[in-house]
């Protein structure tokens, strides 16, 4: 197993600095988030804000060990407008969620260019072999997302769950990529700088 140090590292895009953050970090940082009720939804949460200790209860706080949390922020300047999750699960695979608490970045393209990059930097300096995510199935931005990024859908969850908003059941889809043909597309980056 490589090392996992050089997981927790700062990290760049094209437009964005992306920041390891530890448990305290992460939950300052996500005290508006944890108040919005569509994004606290989305992140199969609740639709009622969410107090610190429940927060740090239901969203697994990063430890930068098998539990990592990157801060967004735009090089443009200014503060941070969200934060991706990556957990490492499982044999040689990793979880990955998003959420982007500045609506002004919506639609931008925000979570392909950091997830592509992060991808990129657990594929290269982790034994990670595979990412997976899971996503309802009304939530179309985020099936858009795994899609373009060359993820298949393996299987869903028929009536998992129930929205927290409007009672209703609802249905999940997972979502895989295998190291090797994230490699072989388009988003791949041959030589990451690790």
């Amino acid at each position: 197993m490589k090392a996992r140090s050089k997981l927790a590292r700062p990290l760049e895009t094209e437009r964005f600095i992306l920041e390891p953050m530890g448990p305290i970090r992460f939950m300052i940082e996500t005290r508006e988030i944890r108040r919005d009720p569509e994004i606290l939804a989305g992140l199969f949460q609740t639709s009622k804000p969410r107090s610190a200790w429940k927060w740090a209860r239901t969203m697994s706080l990063p430890d930068n060990r098998t539990k990592f949390a990157f801060s967004i922020t735009p090089k443009s300047g200014g503060r941070s407008i969200g934060f991706h999750k990556v957990k490492m699960r499982g044999y040689r695979s990793a979880f990955n969620s998003v959420a982007i608490g500045d609506r002004e970045w919506w639609g931008k393209g925000v979570v392909l260019e950091v997830r592509a990059k992060l991808m990129n930097h657990f594929f290269s300096c982790s034994d990670v072999e595979r990412f997976y995510g899971v996503v309802e199935a009304r939530n179309t931005a985020s099936i858009f997302n795994y899609r373009r990024l060359g993820y298949d859908h393996v299987g869903s969850w028929h009536r998992s769950n129930q929205n927290p908003q409007t009672g209703e059941v609802v249905d999940f889809l997972n979502f895989e990529i295998f190291k090797d043909k994230w490699m072989a597309g388009p988003w791949a980056e041959k030589n990451d700088d690790a």
